[in-house]
């Protein structure tokens, strides 16, 4: 049983081992493998049976069956967010020794829905469940840029009454969007600096924000070039961690 189970996620390994090439015939997975044909097609009749592969009845060629899509959905929809990045974010706060976040998005502002402490002495905390203006910051920046940009028009549209301001916000979200991280100096708390990346999940859609908050006149500026590839870094390994794929 269990080599029969191997050998299986070895045809289910092999198929998937170039997005480039979809569809095998049989005797290509029986190379792929160096399993005999036999076996090969005894495999594929039971991974069918249970719709994890599917066969062309006219080319006679196999794919993966939709029940991974399947799956893979059921998986990703029950992860939660902060348990994912949890550890990820405790390693950067000890790595960079400050204050690091988890915000998420929720209509016009952000919550912050965790944090780990700075082992600082002297540090800038912000509570837990706080909420914050949408368009304040480098975390909520961040998730703006890479929101729909209709989503996001219509939240600026709540949020920034004045001209000048949303020509001003809009031109830093486009820089924002292409950097793939945000810097905020003291735009919700006075001399502090944070920087911030977006958590995507499978879908590729912006789920959260993870940033490094710093005293700003503590801060080198070797010091923030180091916070900008940590914190991107880390929110990397959260949406891959959450499905994201490339």
């Amino acid at each position: 049983m269990i080599q029969s189970i191997d050998r299986a996620m070895g045809i289910i390994d092999a198929m998937a081992s170039d997005p480039e090439r979809p569809k095998w015939l049989a005797a290509e997975i029986a190379d792929a493998t160096e399993l005999p044909i036999s076996t090969v097609y005894r495999l594929l009749q039971s991974l069918e049976a249970h719709s994890l592969v599917s066969q062309d009845v006219q080319t006679k060629q196999y794919e993966l069956g939709f029940k991974w899509v399947e799956v893979g959905l059921r998986k990703y929809e029950k992860l939660d967010v902060r348990v994912v990045a949890r550890p990820v974010m405790e390693e950067l706060a000890a790595d960079v020794r400050e204050t690091v976040y988890l915000n998420t998005p929720n209509d016009d502002v952000s919550i912050i829905v965790d944090r780990i402490d700075s082992p600082r002495s002297v540090r800038i905390i912000d509570a837990i469940g706080e909420r914050i203006p949408m368009h304040i910051g480098a975390a909520n920046k961040v998730m703006l840029a890479n929101m729909p940009r209709e989503t996001a028009a219509r939240l600026l549209d709540r949020r920034v009454k004045d001209t000048a301001e949303r020509t001003e916000l809009e031109s830093q979200l486009r820089l924002i969007r292409r950097k793939d991280f945000a810097i905020s100096r003291g735009e919700k708390t006075p001399g502090t600096l944070a920087v911030a990346a977006p958590v995507f999940d499978f879908e590729g859609r912006v789920l959260a924000a993870i940033s490094v908050e710093a005293i700003e006149s503590q801060v080198t500026d070797d010091q923030v070039d180091r916070f900008i590839e940590k914190v991107v870094e880390a929110a990397e390994r959260i949406s891959g961690e959450m499905g994201r794929r490339g």
